[in-house]
């Protein structure tokens, strides 16, 4: 687990578990203690042992594949909070969901206001998480590329969505992925920029990376 922010208003810990080094975030609002997790992948007990001395409110997903969902019973069981996602991809969810996110909604706690942006195409229900500078992103966008699809028409969807919803936010964002290093939305929306101006296969998916 490493704090990767703290400020007066947010704090926001990493912590990297599995197999395929998932991402799974504590977000705590220093004001109230309370903590909401932010996927749940495998190893549930470093998220929960990271959780200790804070207040757990919900379990938020940004997408159901089954790296994210790994810890889902074991975290229901240990904290016993709603679990909130988007109905598109409530059916790969090991236990029901509670509450839907809404495209360009809210889910609050504590004094923090995430915006909740619907960005399909790396599955049906992908949810980005934003709350001031800093935006969640799941598994839509990573340094140096989008998220992997597995067809033409997800590839094109998955991208349009970023440029219609995320790439329209200020530069200075700082964007943690399901999976690996945080980057800063400015450099990926200029490395974004250079991969429009190429040409590319029209049947163009699964793993892409802006300088492709």
């Amino acid at each position: 687990m490493s704090v990767i922010y703290k400020g007066e208003e947010i704090e926001i810990r990493k912590i990297v578990t599995g197999s395929l080094d998932n991402n799974a975030y504590l977000v705590v609002c220093p004001k109230t203690n309370e903590s909401v997790m932010i996927d749940a992948p495998a190893e549930p007990e470093k998220v929960l042992a990271q959780a200790e001395g804070t207040k757990v409110v919900a379990i938020l997903f940004t997408h159901t594949h089954f790296d994210h969902t790994d810890g889902t019973k074991e975290l229901k069981a240990g904290t016993n909070v709603p679990l909130v996602v988007h109905a598109d991809d409530e059916g790969q969810l090991p236990v029901k969901a509670d509450r839907y996110f809404e495209d360009n909604g809210t889910f609050s706690f504590g004094s923090i206001t995430f915006k909740t942006i619907h960005v399909p195409g790396h599955t049906p229900g992908g949810t980005s998480l934003l709350w001031g500078k800093h935006l969640f992103s799941g598994d839509t966008l990573f340094p140096g590329g989008p998220g992997c699809t597995t067809s033409p028409q997800n590839f094109r969807q998955l991208v349009g969505n970023l440029e219609e919803k995320i790439f329209v936010l200020p530069d200075d964002i700082n964007v943690y992925p399901g999976h690996g290093k945080e980057t800063v939305l400015g450099k990926e929306k200029k490395s974004y920029e250079a991969f429009k101006q190429r040409a590319h296969p029209a049947d163009l998916s699964g793993e892409v990376s802006w300088d492709s």
